[in-house]
C-alpha cells in the first residue's frame, strides 16, 4: 500500500470529519433538503470552518494538526 497509515494523524483526521459532517448538517439545514445545494454549500462551509481553524490570526492556541508538524511524505517512484 502506497500509503503509511501509522504516519496518518487519526486524531486530526477524526477532527475534520466532524467539521465536514457539522457543516453538511447545517447545509441541510439551509438548503431545505435539495441535494445539489446542500453539497455545495456544505463544502463552502467546511472550506470557512478549515481556513479559520488552520490559517486565521485569532490569537488561540488551535492547532493546525494533532501532532502539531507536519509528516514527511514520501512519494514512491514508479
Amino acid at each position: 500500500m502506497p500509503i503509511d497509515l501509522g504516519q496518518v494523524d487519526w486524531l486530526y483526521v477524526a477532527l475534520l470529519a466532524v467539521f465536514a459532517f457539522v457543516a453538511n448538517g447545517v447545509a441541510n439545514l439551509f438548503s431545505f433538503n435539495h441535494r445539489g445545494f446542500a453539497a455545495v454549500l456544505g463544502a463552502a462551509m467546511f472550506a470557512v470552518i478549515f481556513v479559520f481553524w488552520t490559517y486565521y490570526p485569532h490569537g488561540l492556541s488551535f492547532p493546525t494538526s494533532m501532532s502539531g508538524e507536519r509528516p514527511d511524505i514520501h512519494i514512491p517512484a514508479r
